[in-house]
């Protein structure tokens, strides 16, 4: 269905490789290894994942089968449960019982550099579809951070938007790992650089059970630094742990009375499912960075296929899996399962690859150099969230229509 015209370049690339095409009767089939959180806060984006993951292999099967090739994929998953040992666990599983080389996933930033030691030491490419906090910016690593940008544009864009809106202060709350440490220090950095004031943090363990004391803390630090200027709060959270802050801040004096900002995972409808958090979030003029809708004609075909394979439509981010799938299997059409040679023919293929939003375009690290996003708030109906404006990660450029 989709970029014929690139699979049949790379099967040319596989027979000059080979020297000759393997016998019609004898399939090879590559494993294509999954690495994805099934369980734990972010299971139902691994889900989804995996969901794009496998259409991504269905299709790519059928292509080859209508060229009369006898290359076929096939996807083995492991579930990550979220964790950076997890991460590790699930892809050295995955290569010693499956001998695959290329693995789709891990989802976070932790899960891949907990999994990064052991793709290192055993030329094995980890393909992360949505990884994006600056810990995973390491040059010449066997980690592929494709489709979805790194944090230092998203700081960009908020740090932007904080300026735009005249907030003198934020107050920061964010997960203590990898993105959140790194979003939260990059957006720090670039709003002071544009000449914003106080930035206070505090840092809350992943997947918590419990979040009451440290909202205790950002609703001190956000009282404090107002008596000195117009104060925000930035959330860095997931959006299981944001129901559980915004649970706690409705009631709050202080904080029900200030702007919020928080990253894409809560620019989620599912978030205002629950009225009383739709409304907080509209009084806090609450703003969202995440991705536009736009599809290239390869998005509008995955969306329809994966709702008529699934039933339902794509979760956010579950093309990116799509994505990075094809990016894989690409290279291995024309790389074979050997995770050396893979390593150095996927920028090439990625520079190549039109995915379903944007160009697979890869920086000096491995990590996708396009990013534009959208910037979204909730529209008046409290019911879903609206488009307000754009950043332009190339140009450096936020624009914002309030």
């Amino acid at each position: 269905m989709r970029n014929r015209l690139l699979v049949l370049l790379c099967v040319v690339g596989i027979l000059l490789v080979s020297g000759a095409a393997i016998a019609q009767d004898d399939v090879e089939t590559y494993v294509l290894g999954v690495a994805q959180p099934f369980t734990g806060p972010l299971g139902s984006f691994g889900t989804d994942f995996t969901k794009g993951i496998e259409l991504a292999v269905e299709e790519m099967n059928a292509q080859l089968e209508q060229a009369g090739l006898n290359i076929r994929f096939e996807a083995v998953s492991i579930d990550t449960e979220g964790t950076p040992d997890g991460a590790a666990r699930a892809v050295q599983t995955i290569v010693q019982t499956t001998g695959a080389q290329v693995i789709v996933g891990p989802l976070t930033t932790s899960e891949v550099l907990g999994a990064k030691q052991f793709a290192d030491e055993n030329n094995v490419v980890i393909v992360a579809p949505a990884s994006s906090g600056a810990a995973g910016a390491i040059p010449d690593d066997n980690i592929f951070r494709v489709m979805y940008p790194p944090d230092n544009f998203a700081a960009k864009a908020f740090a932007q938007i904080a300026t735009a809106r005249g907030y003198q202060n934020v107050a920061i709350l964010h997960m203590d790992d990898p993105f959140g440490n790194g979003l939260a220090e990059q957006f720090q950095e670039d709003f002071q650089a544009l000449g914003g004031g106080s930035v206070t943090v505090v840092r809350y363990a992943p997947d918590p059970a419990d979040v009451t004391s440290e909202v205790t803390r950002l609703s001190a630090d956000a009282s404090q630094l107002s008596g000195s200027g117009t104060t925000a709060v930035f959330c860095i959270c997931f959006l299981a742990d944001a129901q559980k802050v915004l649970q706690i801040a409705q009631v709050d004096p202080v904080l029900s009375s200030l702007d919020w900002m928080g990253i894409e995972n809560l620019a989620n409808p599912q978030l205002l499912e629950d009225q009383n958090y739709s409304a907080f979030l509209q009084n806090a003029n609450f703003v969202s960075v995440s991705f536009t809708d736009e599809q290239t004609p390869v998005g509008r075909e995955f969306v329809e296929a994966f709702t008529a394979k699934y039933g339902s439509v794509p979760g956010p981010f579950t093309n990116y899996a799509f994505d990075a799938a094809n990016i894989a299997m690409l290279s291995m059409l024309v790389a074979g399962n050997d995770g050396a040679a893979v390593k150095a023919i996927l920028p090439f293929v990625s520079n190549h690859y039109i995915g379903t939003s944007v160009q697979g375009y890869l920086d000096e690290y491995g990590d996708q150099a396009i990013a534009y996003y959208g910037i979204y708030r909730v529209a008046d109906n409290g019911s879903e969230f609206e488009l307000i404006g754009t950043y332009n990660g190339s140009a450096d450029k936020l624009t914002l229509e309030e």
